[in-house]
């Protein structure tokens, strides 16, 4: 007699399932590959945030000025705030020591907004006035327009 051949069939064995471990080298590359990548990009950011420190300084002394009521004179307060921050942007250059008509310009000059605009042919004498509060809205354009340079002027490249 015969025996049945299907009978004799036993199922399909599958074979284990492949491992994600070890991985394979090119799976290593990448993954040393992009490790440098996101270190790079992290050192770049803090780099940034350390280089742009004084800008964010000088927009808390201006914060100061703008909210305080006791300033002796606030013009020459925010002169003074700029030319800081002109010091350590463009230190080899020392624009600070310029006349006002001159370092005026080179705001103009450093930031892509036009800044500074209906300032009044005395600003020296003003800067040095007696009564400071006659010159309330002058004031307020000044501390916007040093916002405005603070945190848009194009900074010197380091050498």
């Amino acid at each position: 007699m015969e025996s049945d051949p299907l009978a004799q069939l036993r199922d399909i064995h599958l074979p284990a399932d492949i491992s994600w471990w070890p991985l394979a080298p090119g799976w290593w590359v990448l993954i040393v590959v992009l490790v440098f990548l996101f270190g790079w990009i992290i050192s770049k950011m803090v780099k940034r945030y350390q280089a742009n420190l004084y800008r964010r300084q000088a927009l808390v002394k201006l914060e100061q000025i703008e909210n305080s009521s006791a300033n002796s004179n606030p013009l020459a307060d925010i002169f003074a705030v700029l030319k800081q921050a002109a010091n350590i942007a463009y230190p080899n250059r020392h624009f600070s020591s310029l006349g006002i008509d001159k370092f005026i310009d080179f705001l103009h000059s450093s930031c892509p907004s036009s800044l500074f605009g209906d300032l009044p042919d005395n600003l020296d004498t003003l800067l040095y006035a007696d009564d400071p509060q006659q010159n309330k809205a002058l004031t307020l354009n000044l501390l916007a327009s040093a916002k405005i340079w603070i945190i848009e002027h194009r900074r010197e490249a380091p050498q």
